[in-house]
């Protein structure tokens, strides 16, 4: 192959031409790399800028009480040159401890993140209610502590259940029942109930039971009490046979009772004819142990003539069969055992009327 020879006159310009063309390429190119240089200079200037000018101040008070359903946004209080973007919505008030909450601030393409700590804490304690503050009882008898509790429960997670000893970090809570109660002996003792919350937060209330010798029952003039009378026209006006005001005390010594169906014991229960014949056992006197047969216990009385004592016959029944029996106490209020869900109960006897589904049907005093 033939080499072609450039003179050295014609070399020489073309390598000119060459260097002014490297040349202007060189500066060109610096010209970019500084375009590209100060334009990112002047965004990072821009976006520093919008940073430090976003600005976010939260509450000094970041404690909640446990359970408590409160809204993320009310610690802040108040932000600048921004507007709020993504931040925890939900606060864990279900646990007490330290928690973590997360705030954006946003503004065109620049955001700044906050974290604070909020405290949840349980200063609420559990609360306790007796259906009453004393308890009366005859010597010799005894009593089911837990039957004179209306309630014990925490504000947020309810009825807190019953444990025979103190627990060690509960994840339920726990209420405790002690007593110097001593049932052989004429005196007034104290019941304490101790509830603690699955937080450790504690309350303790007492209530009484006051042990009473068993009364003798009255002597009459009569030698005998026929009890097994039966008057429908309901006109005896007479005393009863027993210290009707002991009586009525011994009923309300069992308020609180469960409820047992064939049962007359205060150890075991009551079912409405045993709460009654119970009852006048303590007085010496044998009632039939059903609501039919002690609508013919004693004599009739007239419901104007009623006194605190005397036995309450009920019906729900179109022929009128006696299905219930309760004991008057004055005051248009009686005392019986109701039913499972109630056990032994105060009530109305209006109240327990129910609209005309429940009747008298008879009244007797023993």
């Amino acid at each position: 192959m033939k080499e072609t020879i450039v003179p050295t006159s014609r070399r020489g310009a073309k390598y000119k031409k060459m260097n002014l063309f490297a040349n202007i390429m060189f500066v060109t190119t610096i010209a970019g790399v500084g375009n590209v240089y100060g334009f990112n200079y002047y965004e990072d200037c821009r976006r520093s800028q919008l940073y430090d000018a976003l600005h976010m101040t939260f509450s000094e008070v970041r404690e909640v009480e446990y359970g408590s359903d409160t809204d993320s946004l009310s610690f802040v209080e108040s932000f600048e040159n921004g507007e709020i973007g993504e931040y925890t919505e939900e606060l864990d008030t279900a646990s007490v401890g330290v928690k973590e909450l997360k705030y954006e601030l946003v503004k065109d393409d620049v955001s700044k993140e906050y974290t604070i700590e909020v405290l949840v804490k349980d200063t609420k304690k559990p609360s306790i209610a007796f259906k009453y503050n004393t308890i009366t009882l005859y010597v010799g008898n005894t009593y089911a502590y837990k039957n004179n509790i209306k309630s014990v429960k925490d504000e947020v997670d309810g009825d807190l259940p019953y444990s025979d000893k103190d627990l060690e970090n509960s994840e339920t809570g726990y209420y405790t029942i002690t007593s110097n109660l001593n049932n052989k002996k004429i005196g007034t003792y104290t019941v304490t109930v101790k509830a603690v919350d699955k937080n450790g937060n504690e309350t303790v209330g007492t209530y009484n039971i006051k042990v009473i010798a068993k009364p003798t029952p009255k002597k009459t003039t009569t030698t005998t009490t026929k009890t097994t009378k039966t008057t429908t026209s309901g006109s005896y006006k007479g005393p009863s046979s027993v210290d009707t005001s002991s009586v009525v005390a011994a009923a309300k010594s069992l308020l609180g009772s469960k409820y047992v169906y064939g049962q007359s014991s205060p150890s075991t229960g009551f079912d409405c004819s045993g709460l009654i014949s119970y009852i006048y056992r303590l007085f010496g006197k044998e009632l039939s142990r059903t609501a039919a047969g002690m609508a013919k216990n004693g004599r009739a009385v007239a419901y104007e003539d009623m006194q605190p004592g005397d036995i309450i016959v009920w019906s729900h029944r179109s022929d009128n069969v006696p299905t219930h029996v309760a004991l008057y106490i004055g005051n248009g209020e009686m005392i019986h055992a109701a039913n499972k869900r109630k056990g032994v109960i105060q009530s109305s006897i209006e109240y327990w009327k129910d609209g005309g589904r429940n009747k008298i049907v008879s009244i007797r005093r023993v």
